[in-house]
């Protein structure tokens, strides 16, 4: 039997754990798991194992060790692989899917944007390892590469293939590295923007429109809840921070008191908000990667969505334009001399061909696209179910042991004689 995946550089939170801590109370029952098919078994699973600093001031950058455990997926000879990758990597692995992808309708993951401020922290700072920007990066690096290898059209590209098993660095794709991902989109979306008011669509499926308005209503229930996520990690991890205050303003007085049992029952609540604090900074980690960053990781999903829709929006124009000139040509025949009949016929047929095509390839994608949003639905369906029970669960045991914590100290404030 294959060697286990090793932990992941963030073993506090494993992305892919979803088993409970032990505790000595009741638990929530798990769901029951559908039926596995047999002959679609297979084992593929990604990790960002750690990460380090490399090469010289004028070049510094980070690099992450990507361990891959893969069995029964066609082109992976090996059970294990291990590469280091640096941060454009991911963004050319990304530009090359896209470019491969997203005409034929997949839904392709986001990668994490480029940020100057975790350049500049590669470059000044010497302890990167516990940043909490840099390990953020880490895991949506982690998470994109795992939507990648969990698609069906995309596990087995030779582009991934070659990512994940590869120990040489990687050919660039055709897009300049020193365009950041965002200024792409800008100018993508103003492009969509101004083809919109040109040409717009006369969207003929119902099911696109209902789909469209079903997005929407999504992206805003997720942006609050979201905000919401992001609200609760910052309180927890001020919780955590005045817990530590208090008790080391506890344990002063604790020092300072003459009362025997009055100074018994302040170290042991020292003790207690120490402790509390600790189990709220762990909270605030966990609600961080496993609760507001798996909910920002459908943003981009949605994002995505946007993206292969506009893709087919463009199809659609290009499609119209053809059809447009198609009618000009042909109007032409009854004006133009013999000498050029020839040559408008040729016109006529190579545009009608472009037509056909594109009307073809219109058809086409929005078959996958339905397909594609078909499988989007059952994952999100299965992943947020996930994320709040396990969310549920965590605050549960949470509270649990802050109520052990209180019951142990309660003996101690019985016993203060005034």
């Amino acid at each position: 039997m294959a060697e286990s995946i090793s932990e992941s550089l963030y073993d506090d939170v494993d992305l892919n754990d979803d088993t409970p801590e032990v505790l000595n109370t009741p638990e929530i029952p798990p769901e029951p798991k559908k039926a596995q098919n047999p002959q679609n078994s297979q084992i593929f699973k990604v990790k960002i194992a750690e990460f380090e600093k490399r090469g010289g001031f004028f070049d510094v950058h980070f690099v992450y060790r990507v361990e891959t455990e893969v069995e029964g997926v066609a082109g992976y000879n090996r059970k294990r692989y291990d590469t280091w990758r640096r941060f454009t990597e991911f963004m050319d692995l990304h530009e090359k899917i896209v470019a491969k992808y997203r005409q034929k309708g997949v839904i392709i993951p986001q990668p994490p944007e480029k940020k100057m401020s975790v350049m500049a922290k590669a470059m000044t700072a010497t302890h990167t390892s516990q940043d909490p920007e840099i390990l953020q990066r880490a895991r949506h690096l982690e998470r994109f590469l795992n939507r990648l290898i969990q698609h069906p059209r995309i596990q087995s590209d030779c582009d991934l293939r070659d990512f994940l098993t590869v120990e040489a660095a990687l050919p660039a794709s055709s897009v300049k590295p020193d365009i950041s991902l965002g200024v792409l989109k800008a100018f993508n979306g103003f492009k969509d923007v101004i083809d919109k008011i040109t040409i717009p669509i006369e969207e003929t499926d119902q099911w696109f429109e209902k789909a469209n308005s079903s997005w929407e209503e999504l992206d805003e229930n997720l942006r609050k809840l979201h905000a919401e996520a992001v609200g609760l990690v910052q309180h927890r991890k001020a919780m955590a921070l005045n817990g530590e205050m208090l008790a080391k303003s506890l344990s002063s007085l604790a020092a300072s008191e003459d009362s025997t049992t009055l100074s018994l029952a302040l170290t042991s609540l020292t003790d207690t908000y120490e402790q509390s604090a600790s189990i709220w900074s762990r909270q605030a980690e966990e609600h961080n990667a496993k609760f507001a960053e798996a909910v920002e990781e459908y943003l981009g999903l949605l994002e995505s969505i946007r993206d292969v829709v506009a893709e087919r929006i463009h199809v659609w124009q290009q499609w119209k334009k053809a059809q447009k000139t198609l009618e000009e040509l042909r109007s032409k025949l009854s004006t133009v001399d013999d000498l050029k009949v020839k040559e408008l016929n040729r016109e006529i047929q190579e545009t009608n061909e472009a037509k056909e095509r594109l009307q073809k390839e219109f058809d086409e994608m929005s078959k996958a696209i339905k397909v594609e949003i078909e499988r989007f639905e059952e994952e999100r369906q299965e992943d947020m179910k996930h994320i709040l029970v396990d969310f549920i669960q965590n605050m549960i045991q949470s509270h649990i042991q802050i109520a052990e914590l209180w019951d142990q100290f309660a003996p101690y404030a019985q016993k203060i004689i005034i």
